[in-house]
């Protein structure tokens, strides 16, 4: 590709152009790291860091070109824009050819629900025979390739590139994770989806979008992405939010909902439910456990069933679906000390109250919750969270999560606020230290829940450090330690 190309492709998005036209672009990046020789780099402002001051270094290391969004006095080939984010998710379409034209694309936004909506996608397709790829959270896979890291959606470059390299493979699909952040940044601009599935929304993330409603606002723009005939698949909740010309499918309880649902029946082998579709009822099982996953199984159900596959076909595909790490996780081997363990990401007080009251429908003894607050995040659902967890566990054990270079002590006074004083709680800034206190004042036939984190494998301290710490190897460690009859090592 050359800039003649980018150029008579984009021109709307371009101020100016000090290129030679004829210049071959090889590569397109937006990090340092991985510039390549023969690449366009892109230049963005960030809150913390701005990458036009690394031009020199990036043309160094092979850059044939540079992209900025304000002018510089600069002697070497470059593209002012209006806008680098935009202009870099519209200019990596371009360059890896557009691959979401020929695969079916799935977009999945929500407060809550997201990861595991996905990945029941990509499951349900795969057990079917078909082949393709997921971006999570939690679960990253191009192809037969699986890799982790710590980003729910990543930039448009990384996306692209994956896209591509699914369709080269022969992938028929790609199911895409989309938070709010990454519509507001423009991550998921140069895709188009053929569904857009979202899921619920509650309080979340308010110190990056200011309001709930600039929450709500960019959730929704994910139904601006549809293609043409794209379809759009919400929780009937949010039915009177939607205003877009595209097909619209809803999920929930009631008689106006498209799908259905009814007789939700969990317990700790799993979730069972019935589901009115189009089609007549559907009896559906699944080993991820909480009536929050019948909402997450109607919703990847709809969406599939939308696109003319057999909804018995995908009910007995869901039957093999066992969940996702870090997600109403089950440690099974505590079972071992006479314990129900219960790892998950829950980190907003919808989702917390939604997964104590799952534990607590299914638990015969006490439910005891260790969980924290996340460091430069919305500081305002901190004491919504620990009013929850008093309402709703026996005991509540606050601690660390990851603080991010906040001062931990500012969010455990945060957390303090909401938290019943009449009610037992202890406050324990060591998170192993709190996690092994609850499995030992925990009698046999209780459940634990260890909330917060999740799948994550570090624990980020601040932007120079984060240590590797991961919810359920702590209690696999802990509970192997206790099974020798030895307290665990501090």
């Amino acid at each position: 590709m050359n800039i003649s190309t980018i150029v008579s492709n984009l021109k709307d998005l371009i101020l100016e152009v000090r290129a030679p036209y004829d210049l071959e672009i090889t590569g397109v990046s937006n990090h340092s790291s991985k510039v390549k020789k023969g690449d366009l780099f892109i230049c963005r402002k960030g809150e913390k860091f701005d990458s036009h001051e690394i031009i020199p270094e990036v043309i160094e290391k092979g850059a044939v070109a540079v992209v900025v969004e304000k002018e510089i006095d600069l002697d070497f080939p470059h593209i002012q824009v209006f806008d680098s984010r935009y202009f870099e998710a519209k200019v990596a379409s371009l360059f890896f050819d557009e691959p979401w034209k020929d695969v079916l694309t799935f977009g999945v936004t929500g407060t809550n629900g997201k990861t595991t909506t996905t990945v029941m996608i990509y499951h349900m397709l795969t057990s079917l025979g078909e082949k393709g790829s997921v971006l999570t959270t939690a679960v990253k896979r191009i192809l037969e390739n699986s890799y982790y890291d710590d980003i729910t959606t990543p930039d448009a470059i990384t996306i692209l590139s994956a896209m591509k390299e699914n369709k080269e493979g022969g992938g028929k699909f790609f199911a895409l994770e989309v938070s709010s952040h990454a519509l507001v940044q423009k991550r998921v601009e140069g895709v188009r989806f053929d569904v857009g599935i979202f899921t619920n929304i509650s309080r979340d993330h308010l110190d990056f979008h200011g309001t709930f409603e600039n929450y709500l606002k960019a959730k929704l723009h994910l139904f601006d992405l549809l293609k043409d005939d794209g379809i759009a698949i919400l929780n009937e909740s949010l039915a009177d939010t939607f205003n877009r010309k595209s097909r619209k499918i809803t999920f929930g309880t009631s008689k106006n909902a498209d799908y259905r649902l009814g007789n939700i029946e969990v317990n700790w082998e799993g979730t069972r439910f019935v589901l009115e579709t189009p089609d007549g009822l559907l009896r559906v099982f699944t080993k991820a456990i909480g009536d929050f996953n019948a909402y997450n199984a109607a919703a990847a159900i709809a969406a599939l069933h939308q696109l003319g596959y057999d909804p018995k076909d995908l009910a007995s595909s869901l039957e093999t679906f066992t969940g996702v790490e870090g997600r109403f996780e089950v440690v099974r081997g505590a079972k071992k000390i006479g314990l129900n363990v219960v790892v998950d990401f829950a980190h907003s007080p919808d989702a917390l109250e939604k997964l104590l009251k799952n534990v607590r429908k299914i638990s015969q003894g006490r439910v005891i919750v260790v969980f924290g607050a996340g460091g430069n995040s919305d500081r305002g659902k901190r004491p919504m969270m620990s009013e929850v967890a008093s309402k709703l566990a026996d005991v509540v054990i606050l601690t660390t999560d990851d603080p991010r270079g906040e001062d931990p002590e500012q969010i455990m006074e945060d957390l303090i606020k909401g938290i019943d004083k009449r009610k037992p709680y202890l406050v324990l800034f060591d998170r192993r230290e709190a996690i092994e206190t609850a499995l030992t004042i925990a009698n046999r036939g209780d459940s634990v829940v260890i909330a917060g984190r999740g799948h994550e494998r570090y624990q980020i301290i601040d932007e120079e450090k984060k240590v590797p710490f991961q919810d359920r190897e702590v209690v696999e460690e802990i509970i192997r330690d206790k099974l020798k009859g030895r307290k665990y090592a501090q």
